[in-house]
């Protein structure tokens, strides 16, 4: 076997995202009507590089990817070509940009990521202009990473990240994490709103007196809790399975005596279940 074969077998079993036989946290068919172009979706993976990202920025989710929206949402002809010659692709179909370790960044069909827990991150008050110039800069990196392939391997699995502590992880990541890396984590994600010049997290510094400035951040590396985190980011929240979440917690029609529900929280179009 020689290395190439080697580094594409190791790359399979390493990003192959087990057979889960509980029932699913989330529902991708909810979530893909409510997508627009430039928000970020937050990967909860159990590959085990999914596993190990975890483990070095310490956050739930391990990814954080961009979404396109379909190739006639990109309002550049050379961009839209650029998509094309990556992923010939119907125009119903809706991508995001995302990162494996044997093609660096590429552009993927949002339905390869049915089965995984994603949870919408949408960036507020984006002007459909900003959208575009964010689009216009992750797309241009396209392709960035493919040459840093072992060095990667090595970086993830030969450091025991799990005995160090969790500020020295993302210290050494943040010093240490190459262009592969970096576009594994979501790092294009957030260049492209600091290439709009949006802020993904503030430093707050304190000045004279009571007040205090805002600075933008720019770190090196870019991962799902910075998103998740941020507070210029909102959560979008999608209906799991009904087409319309009754609202309020009486509502939800949860297993219990029915004799426990007051007449004034009984609902007609409910039903208790023993």
């Amino acid at each position: 076997m020689n290395s190439q074969r080697l580094y594409q077998w190791l790359c399979e079993r390493l990003q192959r995202q087990p057979d889960k036989g509980e029932w699913p946290l989330g529902d991708l068919e909810s979530q893909r009507a409510q997508l627009q172009p430039c928000d970020v979706l937050l990967v909860d993976g159990d590959s085990p590089l999914d596993r190990r990202l975890k483990v070095l920025t310490g956050a739930r989710f391990s990814r954080a990817l961009l979404y396109i929206g379909r190739p006639h949402e990109v309002a550049d002809p050379a961009l839209r070509a650029l998509l094309a010659d990556y992923l010939p692709c119907g125009p119903d179909t809706q991508l995001v940009l995302d990162a494996s370790l044997e093609r660096g960044l590429w552009v993927r069909d949002l339905s390869n990521l049915h089965g995984l827990h994603l949870r919408v991150c949408r960036a507020q008050n984006l002007s459909p202009e900003e959208c575009q110039d964010a689009l216009r800069f992750a797309i241009s990196r396209l392709g960035a990473g493919t040459q840093h392939g072992w060095s990667t391997l090595a970086l993830l699995w030969l450091l025991p990240w799990r005995a160090l502590p969790g500020r020295l992880r993302r210290r050494l990541l943040n010093r240490w994490a190459n262009d592969l890396l970096r576009a594994l984590t979501g790092t294009t994600a957030g260049e492209a709103f600091a290439f709009i010049q949006f802020p993904v997290h503030p430093l707050v510094k304190q000045a004279d007196g009571d007040s205090a400035r805002l600075v933008r951040l720019q770190p090196r590396v870019f991962h799902a809790a910075d998103f998740d985190h941020s507070p210029y980011f909102d959560i979008i929240k999608t209906p799991y399975l009904l087409d319309a979440v009754p609202a309020g917690f009486g509502a939800v029609p949860w297993k219990g005596n029915a004799g426990a529900l007051t007449p004034e929280q009984r609902r007609p179009h409910l039903s208790v279940v023993d």
